[in-house]
């Protein structure tokens, strides 16, 4: 552990304390499910039929984009932090423990930090870099394969209370890697992950107060043949899918970025974005804003 890294982040905390949770909220529960790797023309490609129905019962931005550095822990890092990663510190992409923790709070640990459940279920080790001290309830990393992380997600969003969920789905980029982006075994990939999500997605929608839950579907980045890390468009468009009983439906071209994940699950649950924090709310997924007093 990097006691720098930790310290630093620790001291952030008293700096969210006027991040009250409001009288009222728009959801009790966010879900934030990414799939490593996958491309927006990816997932309309795909035989993927729990991101259609999502897409097509909620709200889609297929023109998203992640940071400028396209890599897997760099981007869940401002994900899930709502900051780029000169502000994070996860420059770099493997699992290294003598680095320590990201440097600010994540989304989850502010919720945390607020009496909110937090979770997250992985599929990489390297996502450890996130999971702050002190942030999570519940931390897993059950297998590679996306059919157990969602077996462990969907039995711990059966009963789960108010909260978050950060769910990780590895298979897109695997493939992508292994065979390259858009060929048909990428699309196989994403098709199976969409089985994974189907059965979180059953979990969720099991539950009697499916109503408070936002669902949000996206990716880390993108690729191009065998690769991504770039500023390529191929590398840096991603899907950002949200679904939930208030979101405004419909495909919209409004500018998204990957840390307006962390702005609008806090939003969902009522907590004001935090300072320091560069993302902002979709407010596309909350909702018809409150009235002004």
């Amino acid at each position: 552990m990097n006691r720098t890294s930790l310290a630093l982040a620790l001291a952030l905390a008293p700096a969210l304390a006027p991040a009250q949770t409001a009288p009222a909220r728009p959801y009790d529960h966010v879900v934030v499910v990414s799939f490593d790797g996958m491309r927006p023309d990816g997932m309309e490609r795909a035989d993927a039929p729990t991101l259609h129905r999502l897409r097509a019962e909620g709200a889609a931005a297929l023109a998203a984009e992640t940071v400028g550095d396209s890599s897997t822990l760099p981007s869940h890092s401002s994900m899930l932090a709502g900051v780029e990663v000169r502000a994070h510190g996860m420059d770099f992409d493997d699992f290294h423990p003598e680095r320590g923790f990201i440097r600010v709070p994540t989304a989850l640990y502010v919720a945390h930090d607020l009496g909110f459940a937090t979770a997250m279920f992985v599929s990489k080790t390297k996502l450890r870099h996130i999971a702050l001290p002190g942030s999570l309830d519940r931390w897993s990393l059950p297998h590679w394969s996306c059919e157990r992380v969602a077996a462990a997600a969907a039995e711990y969003l059966a009963a789960a209370p108010a909260g978050i969920t950060f769910i990780h789905f590895s298979e897109p980029d695997d493939s992508g890697h292994r065979f390259g982006w858009m060929r048909a075994r990428y699309l196989q990939a994403i098709a199976r992950s969409d089985r994974c999500f189907t059965t979180v997605m059953a979990a969720v929608e099991a539950r009697a107060d499916r109503d408070r839950f936002l669902v949000i579907a996206t990716a880390d980045h993108g690729g191009h043949g065998r690769r991504h890390g770039t500023h390529a468009p191929e590398d840096l468009h991603i899907p950002w899918v949200a679904w939930g009983s208030r979101v405004t439906r419909g495909d919209f071209a409004d500018p998204v970025r990957t840390t307006d994940t962390a702005a609008t699950a806090l939003a969902a649950l009522g907590i004001a974005t935090p300072p320091g924090v560069t993302g902002r709310p979709v407010q596309r997924a909350l909702g018809p804003a409150a009235p002004t007093p």
